[in-house]
């Protein structure tokens, strides 16, 4: 999950609900992929390309899912 929508490659709108922890409501705003270029001792990585990145307005910071990436 990202805010950044600037991010998101191919954007696709989608309104979806996701319940948080503390029983708030926040709204899926749309969904797609991200290329990432990490940065590795100075320099910059192989671009990697994250599928099915959510754009979530309302979260503070990106959010990354480990179980979907193993």
């Amino acid at each position: 999950m990202t805010p950044h929508w600037h991010w998101i490659q191919n954007y696709q709108v989608k309104q979806i609900p996701i319940k948080l922890a503390d029983d708030t409501i926040i709204y899926l705003e749309g969904v797609r992929s991200v290329l990432f270029k990490p940065w590795v001792n100075g320099r910059t990585g192989r671009t990697v390309e994250l599928h099915q990145v959510l754009h979530v307005l309302k979260i503070q910071n990106n959010l990354l899912s480990v179980i979907h990436l193993t």
